[in-house]
């Protein structure tokens, strides 16, 4: 397997979603009825209250990728961990090289063969409205979301792909300005995109979550789209995927990245 260049994967973890991932909701029942949406942060209630204490705390699958170049397509694979809220891992694959990224809450890890090469401070878009929107009080995802650009006070509703969804940052016909999409019967995010001051000019990425599936009676997106100005360039697939299947604290540790890397070969 090829690896992916490393602007693509940062763009993959923070710029996302960052998450997220999309990955999962529960298919249950609401855990409440849900309050009456009316702006971006009357949303973020009514998907905290949707699923309440039962959405997944663990997710850990392999992520296949196929990156679109200018010289054609490029293969690479993952494995993704995650616990909510807030933490991320991906190893590059082979295992053996011990590389990849860490995303600890906080702060951006990059390690290649084992050694740290980077940390920055950041918020992973992906996972925050994919996962730790469903698990953070209702006022701490209102903030990080406002910190990410996000206009909290914009909000219609659209369709995508045939379905109802709330469209929170951005007015009709708008497809730069930053801005999340939620389904508006399983309040599930569908599509995320941020525009980000980069050097001299504006990047806009958008990410869209285009098949889903059912996984331990959870509603999962198992490939995801990924578009950077409009071009696509990344597509992630999912397979061998697991819910609430327990994951040590020190795998998202940065200061233990190499000895848990290591572990998983033997």
């Amino acid at each position: 397997m090829t690896r992916v260049a490393p602007w693509l994967a940062l763009f993959a973890i923070a710029a996302s979603v960052s998450c997220s991932r999309r990955v999962m909701a529960p298919s249950s029942s609401p855990a409440r009825d849900t309050p009456a949406i009316t702006d971006g942060r009357s949303l973020l209630g009514a998907m905290r209250a949707r699923y309440d204490s039962g959405y997944y705390r663990t997710l850990s699958l392999t992520q296949n990728n196929t990156q679109y170049a200018g010289r054609g397509e490029r293969k690479s694979r993952w494995r993704r961990r995650v616990a909510v809220p807030g933490k991320l891992r991906i190893d590059y694959y082979p295992l053996s090289d011990r590389s990849g990224v860490l995303f600890d809450g906080s702060r951006i890890h990059t390690f290649d063969n084992g050694r740290a090469l980077d940390s920055q401070p950041g918020i992973n878009a992906f996972l925050l409205l994919t996962a730790d929107v469903y698990a953070l009080p209702v006022e701490r995802s209102v903030h990080l979301v406002d910190s990410l650009g996000f206009d909290l006070t914009t909000l219609r509703r659209d369709t995508l792909d045939g379905h109802p969804v709330y469209v929170v940052g951005a007015v009709a016909g708008d497809s730069t300005t930053s801005q999340f999409w939620v389904d508006a019967d399983s309040l599930i995010a569908r599509r995320i995109v941020q525009s980000e001051r980069v050097g001299a000019r504006d990047i806009v990425t958008d990410v869209r979550f285009t098949k889903f599936t059912t996984i331990g009676g959870f509603t999962m997106a198992t490939e995801v789209h990924r578009y950077r100005d409009g071009r696509l360039v990344f597509r992630e697939d999912y397979v061998d995927v697991q819910v609430n299947e327990p994951i040590g604290e020190d795998v998202f540790d940065s200061r233990k990245w190499e000895s848990t890397a290591s572990s998983q070969l033997r």
